[in-house]
């Protein structure tokens, strides 16, 4: 039934928009993810009050969660007010990591290798399914307002642009999603996370019926991202793919670590070079080079930020980097947050060693999986907003199991 539940959140999260705009569903339903969060929330902070009533003692996971909703709590306070915008706009920053603490907790009792390939499986069925799809769009769209969403979004009030759904002439694959970089985020995951896999099953000699599985998957995924059009994608899979070739070389935490962050640090400055010596004519491209500019300097004059009222599609500020918007909502609050989630990187290679010591092949890849995702997504973060994506959830609930069980397994 736990397992159940799993495959059932993560396949609606991931057919979420598909279902509501084509079935017109209410808006009540539109935010089932808020309504299914806000439930766990309640139910855990009863069961902690009965803990502490009848044991005189409160279970450290409880503990753990309690301390999470009063930091998002604190944060909302800090930097909210009581407005939609304002809450659109957290939501973006804290429903992730709350959505993954609540499907975890639903299947907290399952082994972890079990809930890791049940990912594994809905996110390459799901792969399959919106690229297929995909390819139909390519092949058979050449008018942007033949998007399935298109006038679906229009209804809503929506403005909606021809060149973010096509591309001289072509459409831009989405596959369900409403948007082609959402599609080709979700595809690059998929990647990356077969690719790890494959790589363990070639060093462990596994040629098996799950090394077809992955070989195909690793290359259907690696062809929808080269017609996808879209250049973090393509720049992600190849940088991290070397990033995975050049890991088999290491086995000590200490040299992993350095291995992730000098990634990390290269690809990103990189980018920041191409775009700052005017190598593209893309204007999208080059005005996030602006945008940090601008965000930077406003710091010391707004050490507080904006808050989140002011940040959003539609408000009076809005950046296409997510650590942008994170900085001009919260100011050095939102500094302390990204410097935070940047040092988090260790204790994801520490977890990810633990995850080798039982000998499983997958369980090996996986770790690599993270290993060389996590510094990834860390570097898109500065070029990308992720606003409400369902790759942010996926990922984020990865990491949450994946700690969550290291730290109890270790202890």
């Amino acid at each position: 039934m736990r397992a159940l539940g799993l495959l059932f959140f993560i396949t609606l999260l991931l057919l979420s928009d598909y279902i509501i705009l084509t079935f017109h569903a209410p808006a009540v339903f539109g935010a089932w993810r808020e309504e299914a969060v806000l439930l766990y929330i309640l139910t855990t902070v009863l069961l902690a009050f009965f803990q502490a009533g009848t044991r005189h003692s409160i279970p450290r996971q409880y503990k753990e969660q309690l301390l999470i909703f009063v930091f998002f709590i604190a944060f909302y306070l800090m930097c909210g007010e009581l407005s939609d915008s304002s809450f659109r706009m957290f939501r973006s920053f804290a429903m992730p990591v709350l959505f993954a603490l609540m499907v975890n907790e639903l299947c907290r009792n399952l082994e972890i290798e079990v809930k890791l390939r049940m990912i594994f499986f809905i996110l390459v069925l799901m792969t399959f399914i919106f690229g297929s799809y995909a390819v139909y769009q390519y092949l058979t769209i050449d008018d942007a307002a033949q998007f399935w969403y298109w006038p679906l979004l229009l209804e809503k009030g929506f403005e909606l642009e021809v060149y973010n759904s096509m591309r001289e002439g072509s459409a831009r694959m989405s596959g369900f999603f409403t948007g082609t970089l959402e599609f080709n985020a979700f595809v690059l995951n998929t990647a990356l996370f077969a690719s790890s896999l494959l790589v363990q099953a070639v060093r462990n000699r596994k040629y098996n019926l799950s090394f077809i599985g992955y070989l195909l998957t690793a290359f259907v995924s690696t062809m929808l991202i080269c017609y996808g059009s879209v250049r973090t994608a393509v720049i992600g899979m190849i940088s991290a793919t070397f990033f995975l070739m050049v890991l088999q070389l290491f086995r000590r935490r200490i040299l992993i670590k350095m291995l992730g962050y000098s990634y990390f640090l290269l690809f990103t400055c990189s980018i920041f070079f191409y775009l700052a010596l005017g190598y593209t004519e893309d204007l999208s491209a080059l005005d996030r080079v602006r945008q940090w500019y601008v965000v930077l300097e406003s710091l010391s004059s707004m050490p507080l930020g904006l808050g989140f009222g002011a940040i959003g599609p539609g408000q009076a500020h809005w950046y296409d980097s997510l650590w942008l918007n994170l900085l001009a909502s919260a100011g050095y609050v939102g500094l302390a947050i990204m410097v935070g989630l940047i040092l988090f990187y260790g204790k994801i290679v520490t977890a990810a060693q633990q995850l080798r010591l039982g000998g499983s092949s997958f369980m090996a890849g996986v770790a690599d999986y993270l290993v060389i995702s996590y510094p990834f997504f860390l570097s898109s973060f500065f070029f990308q907003s992720y606003t409400n994506s369902v790759v942010l959830y996926l990922f984020t609930l990865i990491i949450v199991v994946v700690m969550y069980d290291s730290k109890y397994r270790a202890n």
